[in-house]
């Protein structure tokens, strides 16, 4: 007996089931958009947003490249977001700029309006995941897989920034999912493997029209969307092999069964039929190539208004500054050590450490179903309403995509984990099938010894139970899901032990805690990357990108990612980690960033206790003071100070050499070095700057009261060239 009523509560709630996703998959995004900045979002804001859209409105179409990615999908999404944001001003009624200055205001007012869209698209991607999985897949694994990649927490993260990583992971994704559909539904039609003209042009489908611009929207986005490209062309040429292979398998079986009469004609015609059999699958996947690549190239251009004015132009450059790029590799740091080639074991490391335990464990055991008895024993067995086979080979796909694209990773030595981002939804459904396919391998072994494994509400309890602790970092983690990484690992600590991390996660604490000091307005803030702290910050500040930055400052902040790089240098790092913090921001029991009150050795004058001596060395540098400390005590130790006054931008790093002498002249001690103990040289010096730089020398108590001057020499190591005279500081000024 059917139920009208139920038939149609069931057909409700599959229509209900995709909006249901999207929901669930929303609300995690928009909390918090605006809480902190990440370190490309400026360049991405104004450069991906806002120069796009005002080249791209005063029809400077060619101004529409702004990178070799080329983030041409990041452009439309900086101009939804903010278009959007300036018509609800319009609507409300607010006093607004013109749009083309609008477009360049603060990066705060305008970070959440930029924010939503990748937010939004990335929502709605995890339906649509559903939606076609279950073409693939049966119904259960689609919609627990979808659930996986809603929670995911870097899948997450990525998709709350304006940033090309997850938009990239979307359409390489849903390029591959409808590749697989129409490939496998292309596969079973009833002209495969007939002598009809379906057999050489395969009837044109709306999966493939998709997967095709998807993969050019994946091109227009950044690396490695233009995989996509390489992986429909072989995976094509794989699917053409396998046809030819079972064509020929299936025609040598029949004509076993023919041998006797016609046994010469077989044998004079055996090299034109099989030559004509093998041309067959060939030149329909060679036409599925043609079509899927004559799509995407036409998206590319569509979508791109550079490439309707100098196509070949732009496509060159995108391409030189794209090979120049990869071959400078990118500093991240791996196992201890800061390097720009992590190697080969970087992305097998880092990816497991991104992973859930339920989606590492989960995606182990999806291997399982590579093996043709266990697969025949799973789910898969019972699949309905999918295409012929699909089940049983889907696993294999999505493993072969996910190995494909780890390699195509592996060969560039530019690297880093959000990289591979477009891995972690087709994991997070292979999670989905190695579990459930375990809980339906359970159930075919136990069944009949306990009944409870029949219970009609076990698989949805079983699901919710997986679907608890995947779920748990989204509450946990919030807003930083970011500095979310595998317990099973070591999490954050070991991680930090290990690879990169800090994307501007916690800068606007920082901020917050230096906006509390006293007149916060008028500090100077040396910080990277400041572009994540500034916008915050009551005071102004620079990027901490070489070593004299530190020594400007009211106020320096290490941020974690810095000190694992060791940059601008590994001795201004060192020089740092060696004294006490004034305050740690800490996320998860990982030291984001460490502020420290300023050395502030480059001043706007000499000191009021220094000693005036205006010594000029020629027309670049003089010595506008000194001081000296413990000339003649019990203390061994005696320092000079010397405030060196910038004349001019200095080429060439020049060593200061002290020599202490007795009254005869006699060598007592000496020391030769870049000023500032090495930290700061003379190539860092800007015009104007003086720069304190302390000496200390040791001195044996016996030469102590030989002491009589100080001796500096300012000379070039390299050919022993003398920046002017030596210069003669007495003791009795200071004494």
């Amino acid at each position: 007996m059917t139920y009208p009523f139920a038939s149609r509560f069931t057909l409700h709630a599959s229509h209900l089931t995709p909006f249901l996703l999207f929901l669930a998959a929303l609300v995690p995004r928009l909390p918090g958009l605006g809480r902190f900045l990440t370190s490309d979002e400026n360049t991405n804001i104004f450069f991906a947003g806002s120069d796009v859209i005002a080249a791209f409105l005063r029809g400077d179409f060619q101004g529409t490249y702004w990178h070799f990615y080329p983030g041409v999908t990041m452009s439309w999404l900086d101009a939804v977001g903010m278009a959007g944001q300036y018509f609800l001003g319009w609507l409300s009624g607010a006093a607004l700029p013109p749009f083309t200055e609008y477009i360049y205001g603060d990066i705060l007012s305008l970070l959440v309006a930029n924010r939503l869209p990748y937010a939004v698209l990335t929502a709605a991607a995890v339906p649509a995941v559903y939606l076609l999985t279950r073409q693939l897949l049966p119904e259960s694994i689609a919609l627990l897989g979808a659930l996986f990649l809603a929670f995911d927490p870097f899948f997450l993260a990525h998709s709350r920034v304006a940033h090309g990583d997850a938009p990239v992971a979307v359409f390489m994704v849903l390029s591959a999912l409808t590749f697989f559909i129409y490939a496998a539904r292309l596969r079973a039609s009833p002209g495969q493997g007939q002598n009809s003209i379906s057999s050489f042009i395969p009837p044109p489908s709306a999966f493939l029209l998709a997967s095709a611009v998807f993969g050019g929207l994946a091109a227009l986005t950044k690396a490695p969307g233009q995989f996509m490209a390489i992986f429909v062309v072989g995976m094509s040429l794989v699917y053409a092999g396998l046809e030819w292979w079972q064509e020929m398998r299936s025609r040598g079986a029949g004509e076993q069964r023919g041998r006797g009469a016609e046994e010469i004609l077989r044998i004079t015609h055996h090299l034109s039929r099989t030559t004509h059999h093998a041309l067959q699958p060939m030149t329909r996947w060679l036409t599925v190539i043609l079509i899927w690549g004559l799509i995407s190239l036409l998206t590319f251009i569509l979508l791109w208004p550079a490439m309707w004015v100098d196509p070949l132009g732009t496509v060159q450059r995108m391409l030189s500054e794209t090979l120049g790029k990869v071959e400078e590799g990118h500093l991240v740091y791996f196992l201890g050590r800061p390097t720009l080639d992590p190697g080969p074991w970087f992305y097998p490391y880092v990816i497991p450490f991104r992973l859930t335990p339920i989606t590492l464990i989960g995606a182990a055991l999806s291997l399982a179903l590579l093996v043709p008895q266990i697969n025949a024993l799973s789910l898969f067995a019972h699949a309905s309403n999918l295409t012929q086979n699909a089940p049983r080979t889907t696993p294999h796909l999505l493993w072969l995509f996910v190995l494909s694209l780890l390699l195509f990773g592996t060969l560039s030595p530019k690297k880093q984990d959000r990289y591979l981002l477009p891995l972690f939804p087709l994991l997070d459904l292979l999670a989905a099938a190695g579990w459930l396919g375990l809980f339906k391998l359970v159930q075919h072994f136990l069944w009949r010894k306990t009944s409870f494994l029949s219970l009609p509400l076990l698989p949805t309890a079983y699901s919710l139970l997986l679907l608890f602790p995947h779920f748990i970092p989204v509450l946990t983690y919030y807003p930083y899901y970011l500095t979310y990484f595998n317990p099973l690992m070591g999490g954050p600590v070991r991680a930090a032990q290990t690879t990169l991390m800090g994307w501007g996660e916690g800068m606007e604490l920082a901020a917050a805690y230096l906006n509390r000091k006293p007149e916060a307005e008028r500090l100077y803030v040396a910080s990277t990357p400041s572009q994540t702290l500034l916008p915050y910050f009551a005071g102004t500040g620079e990027n901490f990108y070489t070593n004299d930055i530190a020594f400007r400052a009211d106020y320096v902040v290490l941020y974690l990612a810095q000190m694992q790089r060791l940059a601008p240098s590994p001795e201004i790092v060192a020089y740092f980690q060696t004294r006490p913090p004034e305050k740690i921001i800490t996320i998860h029991d990982v030291p984001y960033a460490k502020i420290y009150p300023g050395p502030k050795l480059i001043l706007p004058d000499i000191p009021p206790d220094a000693t005036p001596s205006n010594i000029g060395l020629g027309d670049k540098l003089r010595l506008a003071g000194y001081k000296i400390t413990n000339p003649k005590s019990k203390i061994q130790n005696s320092s000079l100070t010397l405030y060196w006054h910038a004349l001019a931008p200095l080429p060439v790093n020049y060593t200061v050499s002290v020599r202490v002498r007795a009254t005869s002249g006699d060598l007592l001690a000496q020391q030769d070095q870049w000023p500032v103990n090495n930290l700061l040289p003379t190539t860092l010096w800007r015009q104007g700057d003086y720069v304190t730089d302390e000496h200390t020398l040791d001195i044996s108590l016996a030469d102590h009261t030989r002491l009589d001057h100080f001796e500096v020499v300012v000379y070039q190591a390299e050919t022993g060239e003398t920046l002017g005279p030596p210069i003669t500081l007495p003791l009795a000024t200071n004494e």
